[in-house]
């Protein structure tokens, strides 16, 4: 099997998927944009399913590993919490194809799929619970339920991916400032001179 073929086709799921729909995708949709018969696009993938949990398993791996970096990182716990916003807003920026695939259209993954994603998608959030409740801890951070608090974080950076635009007024650098701000003014005590770390 050709790897550049089987990027080929999976860019092109992507840009399927994001435009119509994994449902209102079909097989033969996707080997019409690779320019194959849908008999030979067999030769490369097993199903579209295939091609929509390699998008998802992709996508949110990529979010855990980062997440993971920066959690390691020796720095305090506010500075984890903004260049985790940080980060996230840049990365969904930056793949608004795939990450809309993740968020709109993994929720359609058969079994076992759909639990190896779902497991992801809870490490990640965990990742964050574990970056406010370190910061709790440390008495960086406001006491209170801090798996809500991620959740309340992570539903508002991933709903970028409905209004952001890339030639739009404001980049998404600008963007994972003013959010970190915002978060941080809620989860974290104030410092003087400002709540978010300098940039």
């Amino acid at each position: 099997m050709s790897a550049n073929k089987y990027e080929e086709i999976a860019q092109a799921a992507i840009r399927l998927f994001q435009q119509k729909g994994y449902h209102a995708t079909s097989v033969q949709d996707i080997a019409d944009e690779v320019g194959l018969q849908k008999g030979s696009l067999y030769h490369y993938i097993s199903s579209k399913e295939e091609l929509l949990m390699k998008i998802a398993h992709q996508s949110i791996s990529g979010f855990n590993r980062r997440l993971e970096k920066i959690i390691d990182m020796e720095v305090n716990h506010r500075e984890k919490l903004f260049m985790a916003v940080q980060t996230h807003i840049t990365v969904v920026a930056a793949n608004m194809q795939m990450t809309t695939v993740l968020l709109r259209e993994a929720f359609s993954l058969a079994e076992p799929h759909a639990t190896i994603i779902q497991e992801l998608t809870d490490r990640y959030l965990d990742l964050w619970t574990r970056i406010i409740d370190e910061g709790i801890a440390a008495g960086e951070f406001k006491p209170g339920n801090s798996r809500l608090k991620a959740l309340a974080i992570l539903g508002a950076c991933n709903w970028l991916y409905r209004w952001y635009e890339t030639d739009g007024p404001l980049s998404a650098d600008e963007i994972s400032k003013v959010f970190a701000d915002i978060f941080l003014d809620g989860v974290a005590y104030h410092k003087p001179g400002g709540s978010i770390p300098p940039s």
